[in-house]
């Protein structure tokens, strides 16, 4: 530990847990007098976990452009036979 306190964290663990410069640790003391330490994540390590494991729901960005499309082609249908799409 250093003169203000500061604890450093060996390298393997800093690695494993994804822990760089700037990142925000929550130390924990249990009731055993043990100290946990968990890396905060912001709101930019989620997209990061998700791009790592893509779920069987996970979709393109051409396939969601084309249902897109697919369904407003289908209200402009319905506009035009109504009267209502325009000329």
């Amino acid at each position: 530990m250093t003169s203000k306190a500061q604890v450093a964290i060996p390298k393997s663990i800093r690695e494993r847990l994804g822990i760089e410069k700037g990142t925000t640790v929550r130390f924990e003391i249990h009731d055993d007098g043990t100290v946990t330490f968990t890396p905060e994540r912001g709101p930019w390590g989620l997209p990061e976990e998700i791009r790592d494991e893509p779920r069987e729901t996970d979709r393109s960005v051409a396939e969601l452009l084309a249902e897109s499309k697919r369904a407003w082609s289908h209200v402009e249908w319905y506009s035009s036979i109504r009267g209502r799409g325009s000329k």
